[in-house]
């Protein structure tokens, strides 16, 4: 099988950068002609990358998904070699095991989608890459190992070279212990079963054949460049006998073994050990001092100092000191110990215990903060620990038994007690709800910060709120108020879901767009509450902000502070609190430099100054698993899509999305109620709903958007609230590779609402509307039920009608308000279909003090009667009213 000549193009005209993860978990890369790389399936990717021949780097995330994949024909290559005639158990070699594939996840680097990388996704893509092989051996009638020799090196078995490290039985000094020796990998045996010559057996084979002698000798040459030891035994000749060896020139030659492997050499280790020698290494376990009482009531805090005390292990059984003395005094490289052959850099580790024992005396009195701890523990970033040696191979670093049990408790591991909720969040909050309100108690209460990083609609506002409602029971809001940032256009949706949720939990806006607005000058109990709600605009421009000490600080859509060095970013990190949360609908671990900038606000110092988190992140060329096991105690992420909470979610979620009306909306809003007024005192009512209809049309059309109303196309989204809600909710939508469908029921505004997402999604999406040929919207659906199709549709809501299946859709947005209920329903369920596998989240975008407020109320109180009350349109149910009942309905605010 050959590549797709797309595939052979030279790397340095690629950008293999925009690898991304679809939410099913497929690979995919958007920049043309590049696309397609992905196209024919997973097993197809990791091919062309395995055997690709380009020159230049490729991004992190696609050069991970080419060592997956040359490690996976590595695997199948050694079974081929073994069992060239045997076809299924060869390429079951393709297929790492249950331990490979949870490291795997763990490795992969930050790359957006990355929180759909599980170890059954990475399972499914080298199944995939199985069946590739198995089809193409198949159908050309050979085996996984015929089929290794057509691609050519590394991947054909024949004539590679193996290094063999044994023990050496004949030695009878002590001085040369091991034996070597290099062979030459050849199936000329009447068995066909690989058979070793000496690597000297090579250069007759290939006499005269120059290539197959370039395949032979090229990868010692590779190896060579970096290896003094190879390099002198290739210039001596000694490579092609058996040689003797000492225990230094072992422990060199283990030292180097990496390198072989690299250059496709096979190293063997025969009759010693499955991987490498047990090392000598210093352990130094942190921990708190000896009877150091808890700062919380609850256990350890991020306030705790630690201490150290040092020790040497080996092959994991701590040393006694005589036990190190012997193995120091015996002195460099491979020594037998104990009955086996264990390895000692004895110089090293007498500088590292002493260097770590100096540090030890001289944190004895003072400690070391428990997150420069923390960051220890990982090999993490290294700033401020300028008096603290580096850990490295030789230095295992350890928590203690205190230390131990606050990790576990981070982690989950552990129980503990949490404040009971109030029955009636009891009764509300579902089972991972309460798990998550829990770990933001249990994390917040030891003065560490906690990202809640859920899936839309699973309710990160409810958790929150349940948070601050404990706090206010437990009287920690009294003094000075929690402070909420959000979005402007969330201010009325926690409003909302406050006053619904936690009644007692008195909450005010801060922001000039309201009348009775908290100010935190010249005293903030002037107005008293307990929480107090601002957006991120305000925050910066609120200097007095940082001179208050918050009880509590919760960042929604924290994702809004991913730029570190953005004035935004420093104002929030400016502010003080004892407790800090951040809620995040998007992946907050898919890019370092938002790690970085979250970590900071939540946990200041866990990940180091910004210059030192670049270093330690370029140095992280074995995986990002240190840097997630770094932050993960301090980050929860639940998808809908986890087996484990499905139980729990409806099919169908409906979720309000609240908007204010901009000062410019609210003034032509409440011009066409004043206009309305005199119209309702009309005594026919079939004449004053003829004059009221077109009125409510226009109301409508403010609440959508200003220009829609004026007739122009000056559509910017900051002249209208729904325009900003719309944003907000999109941009999360887009950061989860999710799509989404809209309805309204004006056609005129379609064009520029697909502006909008345009420029949030990155590419055009599809519009659907009563001029739209009938041939034409089959296109469009297929289009769209392409899990690489366009990520959004717009639809005008009555030409949402049957027939119509889009259920690609993980969201439906209803911009603006139908007055049947029915036919909403209907629109929904285009996207909703029984038997699908997606959670459908329903949002229905209201302005707040508007008709749409109080037509979504009436719908929510006679829901079991809307379909009826509504069914013959407004006009019906309008006509039935009064003048009086009318001016509830249209006119209050």
């Amino acid at each position: 099988m050959q590549p797709e000549p797309h595939h052979a193009v030279p790397e340095r005209n690629r950008n293999m950068d925009d690898l991304h993860i679809l939410p099913s978990g497929a690979p995919a890369m958007a920049s043309p002609p590049f696309d397609r790389l992905f196209e024919a399936g997973s097993g197809q990717g990791l091919y062309a990358l395995a055997t690709s021949s380009w020159e230049t780097p490729l991004g992190t995330a696609a050069f991970f998904m080419k060592t997956m994949a040359r490690q996976a024909l590595t695997r199948m290559a050694h079974a081929a070699a073994e069992r060239p005639d045997e076809v299924d158990s060869v390429l079951d070699h393709l297929l790492p095991n249950a331990a490979e594939r949870v490291s795997l996840a763990d490795q992969f680097p930050p790359v957006p989608g990355g929180e759909y990388i599980t170890p059954t996704v990475i399972s499914g893509w080298f199944e995939d890459f199985r069946r590739l092989v198995k089809k193409e051996t198949g159908i050309r009638g050979i085996t996984p190992a015929a089929w290794l020799k057509a691609l050519g090196a590394p991947w054909d078995q024949i004539g590679k070279v193996f290094f063999h490290l044994a023990e050496n039985r004949d030695d009878s000094t002590g001085l040369r212990p091991f034996a070597f020796m290099a062979t030459f990998a050849h199936q000329s045996a009447a068995d066909n079963q690989i058979r070793h010559l000496p690597l000297s057996s090579a250069l007759k084979l290939h006499e005269g054949n120059h290539a197959a002698l370039l395949a032979v000798l090229q990868p010692l040459q590779e190896a060579a460049r970096g290896s003094r030891l190879l390099q002198n035994l290739l210039e001596s000749g000694k490579i092609y006998s058996p040689l003797a060896w000492s225990a230094s020139e072992a422990r060199d030659f283990l030292q180097d073994s990496s390198l072989y492997e690299r250059a496709g050499i096979m190293v063997r280790m025969v009759n010693l050990w499955k991987k490498a020698p047990p090392r000598l290494q210093v352990k130094v376990t942190a921990d708190t001092a000896d009877g150091e009482k808890a700062i919380h009531s609850s256990g350890l805090s991020i306030s705790t100092l630690l201490k150290f005390s040092v020790s040497a292990t080996l092959g994991g059984r701590d040393l006694t000191p005589e036990e190190l003395e012997e193995l120091l005094n015996n002195g460099d490289g491979l020594i037998r110990f104990k009955g086996e052959w264990v390895r000692v850099d004895a110089q090293k580790v007498k500088d590292l215990m002493e260097r770590w024992n100096r540090a030890a005396h001289m944190m004895s009195s003072l400690g070391i903060p428990l997150v420069q701890g923390l960051r220890l523990l990982v090999n993490g970033p290294a700033d401020r620990l300028a008096e603290l040696p580096e850990p490295d191979e030789d230095c295992l670093m350890e928590p203690g038994g205190n230390l131990r049990n606050i990790l576990d408790v981070l982690a989950g591991n552990s129980p503990v007690l949490v404040p009971e909720l109030p029955p009636h969040l009891d009764r509300i909050l579902r089972p991972y709800q309460k798990e998550g309100f829990s770990f933001l108690y249990r994390t917040t209460e030891r003065g560490f910060g906690a990202c809640l990083a859920d899936d839309m609609g699973l309710g990160k506002t409810l958790q929150a709120i349940a948070w601050l409602d404990t706090l206010r029971r437990q009287e920690k809001l009294e003094a000075v108020p929690a402070l909420i940032v959000a979005p402007a256009s969330l201010l009325g949706n926690w409003k909302e879901e406050a006053e619904r949720f936690a009644p007692e939990l008195v909450l005010r806006i801060m922001h000039p767009s309201v009348p009775d607005s908290w100010q935190p000058f010249p005293n903030p109990l002037d107005t008293p509450c307990h929480a107090v709600i601002t957006t991120y605009g305000m925050a910066v421009r609120t200097p007095a902000l940082a001179d208050l000490h918050f009880p509590a600080i919760v960042l929604d859509e924290a994702q809004a502070v991913k730029n570190a060095s953005s004035a935004r970013s420093r104002a929030i990190r400016a502010l003080h609190g004892d407790r800090r949360i951040a809620l995040s609908g998007t992946p907050v671990e898919n890019t370092l430099n938002e790690i970085w900038s979250l970590m900071e606000f939540l946990n200041p110092g866990l990940l180091g100054n910004r210059k030192s988190f670049e270093k330690f992140t370029r140095s992280l060329e074995q995986g990002y698993a240190p840097l997630r096991r770094l932050i993960r105690p301090f980050i929860l992420r639940r998808m809908k899509t986890d087996p484990a909470l499905v139980p729990d979610l409806p099919d169908k979620t409906e979720i309000p999305a609240y908007c204010q009306l901009t000062p410019e909306q609210a003034a032509l809003y409440h011009h066409q109620i004043d206009t309305l007024h005199a119209m309702l005192d009309e005594p026919d009512p079939a004449k004053r709903l003829m004059l009221v209809l077109p009125v409510l049309a226009r109301l409508k059309q403010i609440c959508n958007h200003p220009a829609q109303f004026q007739g122009t196309d000056d559509y910017l989204p900051e002249r209208s609230g729904k325009f900003l809600r719309l944003q907000d909710l999109c941009s999360s939508i887009a950061a989860r590779q999710e799509k989404v469908i809209l309805f309204t029921q004006f056609r005129s505004v379609i064009p520029h609402l697909h502006d909008l997402l345009s420029g949030i999604f990155g590419r055009p999406g599809l519009t659907l509307h009563g001029g739209t040929p009938i041939p034409e919207r089959q296109n469009i659906v297929s289009s769209f039920q392409k899990e690489s199709g366009p990520p959004f549709c717009i639809l005008s809501l009555k030409a949402a009608g049957t027939g119509l299946t889009l259920t690609q859709a993980s969201h439906v947005i209803h911009v603006d308000r139908w007055w049947n209920p029915a036919v909403e329903s209907q629109a929904t369920d285009r996207a909703y279909r029984i038997g699908q596998h997606r959670n459908v989240l329903v949002h229905h975008l209201i302005c707040r003090g508007t008709i749409e407020d109080r037509i979504d109320a009436m719908l929510t109180e006679k829901r079991r009667m809307a379909d009826d009350l509504f069914s013959g349109g407004p006009e019906q149910w309008l006509m039935n009213m009064s003048p009086e009942e009318l001016k509830k309905l249209l006119c209050q605010s």
